[in-house]
């Protein structure tokens, strides 16, 4: 599930106010942990960027292949 559709859960079981009650602490409980886990990989997107932005830049074309080398892997871990 990610966050659209539990969004659109959410916003359907409120338009209904006889399934809110019966639904709500589902649709909250798991919309915490999906905000957690989108958190964690907002974290990790970041850490990836910041590190590709702030390596120096290479000057030799073999160094230079290996940067991208390693910016290409740790953005393929990243999206895991």
């Amino acid at each position: 599930m990610n966050a659209n559709k539990l969004a659109d859960e959410i916003k359907t079981m409120l338009a209904d106010s006889e399934s809110y009650y019966g639904n709500a602490e589902g649709y909250l409980i798991k919309a915490e942990a999906l905000l957690r886990q989108q958190q964690a990989k907002i974290e990790a997107l970041k850490q990836v960027l910041q590190s590709i932005a702030n390596e120096h830049v290479e000057l030799s074309h073999d160094k230079i292949k290996w940067q991208c080398d390693d910016h290409i892997r740790w953005a393929k871990e990243a999206l895991k």
